[in-house]
């Protein structure tokens, strides 16, 4: 990544927000597989992927 190029998009702090929050809920995936918790691990699971749509989403916006 080319650090002294300063491109963005309006929304992309909010697309970093949705990726943070994905990131958390991963790492409660990763707790819940080391726990056997096939539950919580589903339900981390379902977070994180709903957090990176919706960051995803906000990519495809401010690209367009």
């Amino acid at each position: 990544m080319d650090t002294k190029r300063k491109s963005s998009f309006a929304g992309a702090a909010d697309v970093v927000a949705h990726a943070k929050i994905a990131a958390q809920h991963i790492e409660e995936l990763k707790v819940a597989c080391a726990n056997g918790d096939k539950s919580a691990a589903r339900r981390s699971l379902r977070q994180a992927i709903s957090e990176l749509e919706l960051a995803r989403a906000m990519v495809r916006t401010g690209i367009d």
